[in-house]
């Protein structure tokens, strides 16, 4: 038979079962992205300021180059704020997509089913494939025209077309490198870990070549970095897409050939066996918990560990970086009444003297006010693995494995209490080895001006508050499980209210409808002892409501 039989009905089929998931993703992100364009014209337009405050070097790790500052008008400005980020959105999109309609079929027993009728072996993944050309397309098509009919002058038709076709291609890399690790992994789990940890990878290789100039080939060596280089607005980098394609091209191809010599509901790289007998730790509910996420733990502790010290790599360059950027000459120079004219007619060391005079007789250095920004952008980095945790209660229950649990004697609360207890000192961690890097590489880079305890405190006074967050996700796990989606969006609002408000966006008051907007920023503001524990309080209360609702509830089961 045809490897490819019946493709093209099975790309029906597929489509037709991706209609609503596909149409919910596209809604969103034209809603989130194209919806906003009109709104931020209305509130930034092409503000100079703000565009100086994202030439900040934690800016620049954050979302990537500072195109604002090169080219004028709003449509540089908006690419620079937004274009990495809908762009990594895209890419955990296609992410699922792909895992949803190959390995988990697989593991669930449908394509088996598939299998039997005529179809050819390779016809699933190319059907697959198709599906994620189509939502892709999609996406690239609306998003490029809604970029153009509500952008201003500054937003070209070709500037437009690119911003919707950088972000499909992508979508097409992501697409092909997660058809790529289900083919290697042995199960849809596996799959989408290494998917996810391949666009975290991108994501800080890209971070360490935006922030410094000598490294900036990692930029352009990972498709997130490409991605994000091809400048809509700022230059319309059209060549950079396709590579691209290229790179989806041979991940593709490779996961045909792995394909086509795979064995069903098996991977090429084998499970590694476990032991004959389980240790009695791991006959424990916290055991078995840690053992499952033992491994995502892990590479999180690693990689924060590498963002950190990634970070502090540019310290030895802050004394310049700081004397030519208007966001920090506007926050320290500007209060002390030394105007911008005055500025100009100073020379760099002359600028950072001045610098040094104000912020050491506040009590502070620029260097801890580096370190201070730093950690309130990796809060929300931190927060990603305790709510993936606790949702791992969620993904147990549908795939019935909760249930043998339960058969035992282990009581619901002991059970939860693993994936809650874990979650809660993960947030520790996390916060720990964040401080940890950035001492570590700031020592090598200028020794003794940052002290271990300041960054270990600038870290820990986060703790209540994402303490509060992850709170939050153990209160939608254990009262309305199907809307625990809802716990991301509050995440993604956080980050548009905390980060981006403090660009003066939006209304100050906004923050503090997130807790991470009650975080004291060290060492501007003394630490609220008082706030921080009542949120760590808040923190028990809404845990111990959702233990409650968890031990009422059914298990939200679903039966294959």
């Amino acid at each position: 038979m045809n490897s490819f039989a019946n493709t093209g009905k099975l790309a029906r089929f597929m489509l037709r079962r991706e209609r609503i998931i596909a149409s919910v993703w596209i809604i969103v992100l034209l809603l989130v992205v194209v919806g906003l364009v009109p709104a931020m014209i209305e509130i930034v337009g092409d503000d100079n300021e703000l565009a100086s405050m994202l030439e900040n070097p934690a800016m620049i790790a954050m979302i990537g180059p500072a195109f604002a500052v090169t080219h004028d008008g709003f449509g540089a400005l908006y690419t620079t704020m937004m274009l990495l980020f809908t762009a990594f959105t895209v890419g955990i999109m296609n992410i699922f997509l792909i895992v949803r309609h190959t390995r988990a079929d697989e593991e669930q027993g449908r394509y088996e089913v598939i299998r039997s009728l005529p179809v050819g072996r390779l016809s699933n993944l190319s059907a697959a494939y198709i599906t994620a050309l189509v939502v892709n397309l999609i996406l690239s098509v609306l998003t490029g025209a809604g970029m153009y009919l509500l952008g201003d002058e500054s937003m070209s038709f070709s500037g437009s077309m690119l911003w919707g076709v950088g972000l499909g291609s992508f979508g097409l890399v992501m697409a092909a490198v997660t058809a790529l690790f289900c083919q290697l992994t042995s199960n849809a789990r596996s799959a989408t870990s290494n998917a996810f940890i391949f666009l975290i990878v991108c994501y800080f290789l890209r971070a360490v070549g935006d922030m410094n100039a000598d490294m900036a080939a990692l930029s352009y060596i990972n498709p997130l970095g490409l991605a994000n280089r091809t400048a809509p607005y700022a230059g319309d980098c059209w060549h950079l897409v396709p590579f691209m394609l290229l790179i989806a091209l041979i991940c593709g191809g490779i996961a045909y050939k792995l394909n086509a010599i795979r064995d069903i509901d098996q991977g090429i790289i084998p499970a590694r066996p476990g032991r004959a007998e389980a240790s009695r730790f791991l006959r424990t509910p916290t055991g078995l918990t840690l053992r499952m996420l033992r491994t995502a733990l892990i590479w999180s502790l690693v990689g924060m560990f590498a963002l950190g010290a990634s970070y502090a790599t540019i310290l030895g360059d802050m004394n310049d970086f700081v004397a030519k950027n208007e966001f920090y000459q506007s926050i320290i120079l500007l209060p002390a009444g030394i105007s911008f004219e005055v500025l100009e007619s100073m020379s760099t060391d002359e600028i950072v003297g001045i610098m040094n005079a104000i912020v050491e007789a506040a009590g502070f250095t620029l260097a801890e006010l580096f370190a201070s920004m730093v950690n309130n952008m990796m809060a929300l980095v931190t927060l990603v693995a305790p709510i993936l945790f606790i949702m791992r209660v969620k993904s147990e229950e549908k795939a019935a494995r909760s249930e043998l649990i339960m058969a035992t004697p282990t009581s619901r609360l002991k059970y939860f209490a693993g994936f809650t207890g874990i979650a809660f000192v993960s947030v520790v961690l996390l916060q720990f080895v964040l401080a940890l890097g950035l001492y570590s590489m700031a020592q090598s880079t200028i020794p003794d001006v940052l002290s271990f305890g300041f960054l270990f405190e600038a870290a820990m006074v986060y703790i209540p508050a994402l303490w509060a967050i992850t709170a939050i996700t153990v209160f939608l796990v254990g009262a309305m499980p199907k809307l625990t989606g809802i716990v991301w969006g509050y995440y993604g609002y956080s980050f548009l209210v905390v980060f981006i408000g403090r660009m003066e966006i939006f209304p100050s008051w906004l923050a503090y409808t997130t807790p991470l907007g009650f975080v004291p920023q060290l060492p501007m503001d003394e630490t609220n002892y008082l706030t921080l524990t009542l949120l760590t309080v808040f923190a028990l209360v809404v845990t111990a409501v959702g233990f409650f609702f968890y031990r009422q509830r059914d298990l939200n089961t679903v039966t294959h």
